[in-house]
């Protein structure tokens, strides 16, 4: 994903309740008993709600192009899973790989014409980080992305994550210019 021009960030796998609502559509997400602070109470179960807060934090400090992305667990009630030595019953921890992008397509320069970055852009790196391995982009929705600008990443026919436009409720909700493109994938389609 670096090599794409993303920067890798890690953050905190607990987070506002707010995101998981917001970005995930999950009403009723894990609880923490005792949080280290009280914004901080639920478990991630994506990694877009940090990788948006970071966007946020980076354009208040004047950034105008930013390239994130972070590799994670996130957290999932699943009661097929046992407890085991890295596993705790109840509970699915998957790896994900998720990157956000925002600001202009390309670094200033004279040889393009500034524009934004665009759903076609982000779909091409994830086409890039996925090769040579084929890979089909379907029409889908997400709680997090513009209905009409998302889709599920299939590779070797199975759901691998989506890729998407942030949705425009939550652009305006966390007072963004412009709309980030961001994917989130299954990090087990990347071996």
């Amino acid at each position: 994903v670096a090599a794409c021009g993303y920067q890798e960030v890690i953050t905190f796998s607990f987070v506002e309740e707010r995101w998981e609502a917001d970005f995930a559509g999950n009403a009723q997400p894990i609880r923490v008993l005792n949080p280290i602070a009280s914004p901080l109470a639920v478990m991630r179960s994506t990694l877009i709600g940090s990788l948006v807060e970071i966007l946020k934090t980076n354009l208040s400090r004047k950034a105008e192009r930013v390239r994130l992305f972070e590799v994670g667990r996130v957290f999932k009630r699943d009661a097929s899973v046992m407890d085991g030595a890295l596993t705790v019953g109840g509970f699915d921890q998957p790896m994900r790989v998720s990157g956000l992008a925002y600001g202009a397509a390309e670094a200033l320069q004279w040889g393009a014409v500034a524009r934004n970055v665009d759903f076609f852009d982000v779909k091409g790196d994830v086409e890039a980080l996925l090769a040579p391995r084929q890979t089909k982009f379907v029409a889908s929705e997400h709680p997090a992305f513009h209905p009409g600008r998302c889709a599920q990443v299939l590779v070797d026919g199975q759901p691998a994550g989506f890729v998407g436009e942030l949705h425009p409720k939550w652009r305006q909700a966390y007072d963004l210019p412009f709309a980030p493109v961001s994917f989130e994938l299954d990090a087990s389609v990347l071996n």
